[in-house]
C-alpha cells in the first residue's frame, strides 16, 4: 500500500488517507485522520439519529448480518468496529464531499466504506485480496459489499474466480497486480556460495504457508547429499511446531529462522541467495494466498523461484520460462530441479534473468498505480 501511494503521488493523485485501527497520525508528510476509539461514546447518539435518517440502511445491513454466522470472533470485531466508525464520522465525510470512497481489504475497511455508502449516499469501491474473501468463507457482508460496490480490485486471477463464483460481474471485478519499486540489482547470476546452495523462504509462520512441506523437500536434499542452507524470514505461531519438525528431520545444521527483517533487510537476503521457495497450500479454514508479494520480489532480485500451484502463486511468472510451478506434495520434483540446479547452475541462468525482466514489466508500481487511478477516474465519470 506505501509503495502504490507514492506512485500515485508521482502521477499527481492524492487521496485522502484514514485509518480505523491506529498507526501514525503522519505518513512521509500526509496526513492520516486517525479514528479516535472514544468517538464510539457518541454512538448513543449516533445510532437513533441514522437509523430515524436512514431506516432501510440499517434494515439492510442487520438483514444481511442475521442471513449468516459470523465467520470468527476477528471478524465480528472488525465489523462492529468498522460499522460503529461509519456511524460516527458519516456526517464528516458528507462534509468533506468525497466522489468515491475506496476501502483497502474486503474485510473492516469496506464494511465501513459499504456503511458510510449508505448513509451519505457516495459511492465506494473495494480491494478484495485472497484472505479476505477465502479465510472462513469470506467476510460476513461480503456478498453484500460486492453487490453494492462499483468496483472491486483484485491482484490475482485466483480471486477473480472466486468473486466470480459468488456471483459478481467480470466487469465489476478489476484485475490490477500489486507494484513493486526500488528494484534491487544483482551482480551476476552464479552461484552464491559454490560449497553449497543458498536456499530462501520467507513468510509468516502459519498454515497456509505450506513451510512443513519445505522441510520434507529439505530432508530429501540431505539424504540426496546436496549441501544446502535454508533461511526462512518471517515469525507466527507454527515457529515451536517448525523447531520441533527441523529437529526430528536432523535439519537444525541446515534450516535457520531469520525472524522477521524489514523490507531493506530482506532485500539484501534476497540477493544473497540462489533460489526461493514458496510452498503455499489451501488452509484448514480456505485461506491461501494469492499472489504473495515476496515472489515478485525475490524474481526481481534473480532468485530462481519454485513456486506452488496451489491457488495464485505462480501467476507471478511463466511456468518453465520464468519460474517453476509445482505440486507442494511432490517433494521429489522439487528435489529433481534443485539438484539439477546444484550440477549445472548455469544452464538457469537465462531463466532467471526472464524472471528479472519478466517482474519489472509486470509489476511495476507506476503502472499498476495508472491502472488503478484509470479505473477511479472512469466510475467517477459515471
Amino acid at each position: 500500500m506505501r509503495r502504490e501511494l507514492r506512485a500515485f503521488k508521482q502521477i499527481g493523485f492524492n487521496p485522502d488517507l484514514y485509518s480505523i485501527w491506529k498507526g501514525h497520525s503522519m505518513w512521509e508528510g500526509k496526513q492520516i485522520y486517525r479514528f479516535k476509539f472514544s468517538r464510539l461514546l457518541s454512538l448513543f447518539f449516533w445510532i437513533p439519529y441514522w437509523s430515524w435518517r436512514k431506516p432501510k440502511a440499517f434494515k439492510e445491513i442487520l438483514n444481511e448480518l442475521l442471513k449468516k454466522p459470523c465467520p470468527s470472533l476477528q471478524n465480528w470485531n472488525e465489523t462492529f468496529l468498522a460499522l460503529g466508525f461509519a456511524l460516527v464520522e458519516a456526517s464528516n465525510f458528507k462534509v468533506k464531499n468525497y466522489s468515491l470512497i475506496h476501502g483497502i481489504w474486503a474485510t473492516m475497511p469496506a464494511t465501513a466504506t459499504l456503511a458510510l455508502s449508505k448513509l451519505i449516499d457516495v459511492p465506494f469501491s473495494m480491494g478484495a485480496h485472497a484472505y479476505d474473501v477465502f479465510r472462513t468463507g469470506g467476510d460476513w457482508l461480503l456478498e453484500l459489499k460486492f453487490r453494492n460496490a462499483v468496483f472491486i480490485r483484485t491482484s490475482s486471477q485466483s480471486t477473480v474466480r472466486r468473486i466470480e463464483q459468488v456471483g459478481v460481474s467480470s466487469g465489476k471485478i478489476k484485475l490490477i497486480r500489486r507494484g513493486l519499486t526500488s528494484w534491487p540489482v544483482r551482480e551476476n547470476f552464479l552461484m552464491i556460495d559454490h560449497s553449497r546452495l543458498e536456499l530462501l523462504s520467507v513468510g509468516r509462520l502459519v498454515e497456509k504457508k505450506g513451510y512443513i512441506h519445505q522441510l520434507q523437500i529439505a530432508a530429501s536434499l540431505l539424504e540426496e547429499s546436496i549441501p544446502f542452507r535454508l533461511r526462512i524470514v518471517g515469525s507466527g505461531p507454527l515457529k515451536k511446531f517448525l523447531l520441533k519438525e527441523i529437529n526430528r528431520l536432523g535439519l537444525i545444521e541446515n534450516v535457520i529462522f531469520l525472524g522477521s527483517k524489514s523490507q531493506k533487510e530482506t532485500r539484501e537476503v534476497y540477493l544473497n541467495s540462489d533460489v526461493f521457495i514458496f510452498t503455499g497450500i489451501i488452509a484448514k479454514d480456505g485461506d491461501r494466498d494469492g499472489i504473495p508479494n515476496v515472489i515478485p520480489e525475490a524474481m526481481s532480485a534473480g532468485c530462481l523461484i519454485l513456486a506452488s500451484s496451489h491457488a495464485g502463486a505462480s501467476e507471478a511468472f511463466i511456468d518453465d520460462v520464468s519460474g517453476f510451478s509445482l505440486n507442494p506434495k511432490d517433494t521429489q520434483k522439487w528435489v529433481s530441479i534443485l539438484k539439477e540446479f546444484w550440477e549445472e547452475p548455469g544452464s538457469f541462468q537465462l531463466m532467471r534473468k526472464r524472471s528479472v525482466k519478466h517482474t519489472r514489466q509486470a509489476f511495476d508500481v507506476l503502472q499498476t498505480a495508472h491502472s488503478f487511478h484509470s479505473v477511479i477516474e472512469q466510475n467517477l465519470d459515471l
